[in-house]
């Protein structure tokens, strides 16, 4: 089963994050199988009910990434 993920980002972030490429590694060091989306438009975030940016939404459930200060916490919400 694919664990789903979103990276919520505010509308003046670049569409090359260094957050995708950090669980893209997690993920394959790991064998974990997840499907990635990046969101950008304020529109679409909203949908997540957070202002707190950049964010992941993990199979539904929003983390504020920069409270997440390791992979092994990373690890632990995929």
């Amino acid at each position: 089963m694919s664990t789903e993920i979103k990276i919520l980002h505010s509308s003046c972030c670049g569409a090359k994050s260094s957050i995708r490429e950090q669980l893209i590694t997690i993920a394959q060091k790991n064998k974990l199988d997840i499907t990635i989306t990046e969101l950008f438009d304020l529109q679409d975030t909203m949908v997540f009910e957070t202002l707190t940016f950049p964010s992941l939404v993990v199979n539904g459930k929003v983390y504020d990434y920069k409270k997440i200060k390791t992979d092994e916490q990373l690890i632990s919400i995929l």
